[in-house]
């Protein structure tokens, strides 16, 4: 009997919640975080400033903010406070024929003298702990030959980097990294958002690699092929550029797909003119009110309460995510 009665004890105990059954606050659903990813494009780059003004008009605040070159800078000066509009300012200030001065190094054909001290007084000596939204930024270390995430350390030399085009902008040199436009590897960083915890990515992208490329008239209006005195070649090797910067971004794209991908209609602006960021605002601001159910779907989505199940694995970055102070040469995990 005494036997029989203990069984019953055993069985109820092993129905009852117990301490090391119940779940741990490691277990619990991870709150809902929404990212916006913002690819390259130099002038193109004005694209996001329209896409922020509808997000704004629709009360949609990311949780992270990621990007490359111009929409790494985008992102930064964002996150960092500064209104859409104060950013349309900035691309007009940091035109070519307002920030080009001679390379000391001649790494570039232009030095980043001017753009430095502009940067600098934008944003003083901020990191990018200072930021309101976390934030991110791709470069590429020519060194080492693989993508870096800069998310820690001073913004104004991670902007540099993130923007050093080859050729264009001189490199930033830092530890023993040589670290150059994020586009050369990753111009659209989907899978760093959600490497970095996202579980829903908004991405712009800049995409200009059309048919129907020509080549630029021997007295070109960019002042930059002016001063190079070589319009067409610059437009070859930007061509070139495009091309391999788009087909590396649709396979990114084809293994970690956003939720919402906005294409706004900057083929006819130049990558290189910063100085009339009006038509890539109005641009991205086009194709962000195009998909305003989409967005507001996601706004929806990010209020709700945390996500069941749990969220998929996160993707592995076949690449570090290292502080300024590190190397970047972290073999792959």
């Amino acid at each position: 009997m005494q036997d029989t009665q203990a069984g019953w004890v055993r069985w109820l105990q092993d129905l009852m919640p117990s301490p090391a059954r119940e779940a741990s606050p490691a277990d619990a659903p991870e709150p809902r975080r929404l990212a916006l990813a913002l690819g390259g494009g130099g002038g193109k780059g004005a694209a996001h400033i329209g896409v922020l003004q509808v997000l704004e008009e629709l009360d949609i605040t990311p949780d992270l903010m990621v990007g490359t070159s111009a929409g790494g800078a985008v992102a930064v000066l964002y996150a960092a406070g500064l209104s859409w509009e104060q950013i349309c300012q900035v691309f007009r200030d940091t035109s070519l024929r307002r920030i080009a001065t001679p390379d000391p190094t001649r790494t570039g054909l232009i030095g980043q003298r001017k753009l430095s001290a502009y940067l600098t007084a934008l944003l003083g000596e901020r990191t990018f702990a200072d930021l309101r939204i976390p934030c991110a930024v791709v470069a590429t270390d020519l060194a080492g030959g693989q993508p870096v995430i800069i998310r820690e350390g001073p913004l104004v030399a991670a902007l540099l980097a993130t923007t050093a085009l080859p050729s264009i902008l001189p490199p930033v040199l830092r530890d023993d990294m040589i670290l150059a436009d994020g586009g050369i590897l990753n111009n659209l960083p989907v899978d760093v958002a959600l490497a970095l915890g996202a579980q829903k990515v908004i991405a712009v992208d800049l995409d200009d690699a059309l048919p129907g490329f020509q080549l630029a008239p021997v007295e070109a209006e960019n002042p930059l092929a002016r001063l190079a005195l070589a319009p067409q070649q610059l437009a070859i090797a930007n061509r070139a550029l495009a091309l391999l910067m788009a087909r590396a971004t649709r396979h990114y794209l084809e293994q970690h797909p956003p939720a919402l991908l906005l294409r706004p209609d900057v083929a006819d602006i130049a990558t290189l003119d910063l100085s009339s960021p009006e038509k890539g605002q109005a641009a991205g601001a086009a194709a962000a009110r195009a998909a305003a159910a989409e967005l507001l779907a996601l706004r929806d989505w990010r209020l709700g309460p945390p996500a069941e199940p749990a969220p998929p694995a996160r993707p592995r970055l076949p690449f570090a995510l290292p502080s300024w102070g590190s190397t970047g040469r972290t073999p792959p995990p």
